[in-house]
């Protein structure tokens, strides 16, 4: 018998936490963009890096608890 893949997790069960990745992705490019605009070794743009990569392991935790839910 053949497997099928796991049905996918209902968006109506997980819309909340699918908006806040949204909302950390489009923070995140946000970052990336300002990032880019500063000199390489500014003191502001170590900052914002430094906030780039916590934003992204908020958002990888969250996308990491989306799957473990479905």
């Amino acid at each position: 018998m053949a497997r099928t893949t796991p049905p996918a997790i209902l968006p109506l069960l997980v819309w909340t936490e699918q908006s806040e990745v949204a909302r950390l992705e489009e923070r995140r490019a946000e970052l990336r963009r300002r990032i880019a605009l500063l000199r390489p070794h500014c003191h502001r743009r170590i900052e914002l890096e430094m906030l780039l990569r916590a934003e992204t392991a908020r958002q990888l935790r969250l996308e990491a608890e989306i799957r473990r839910q479905g």
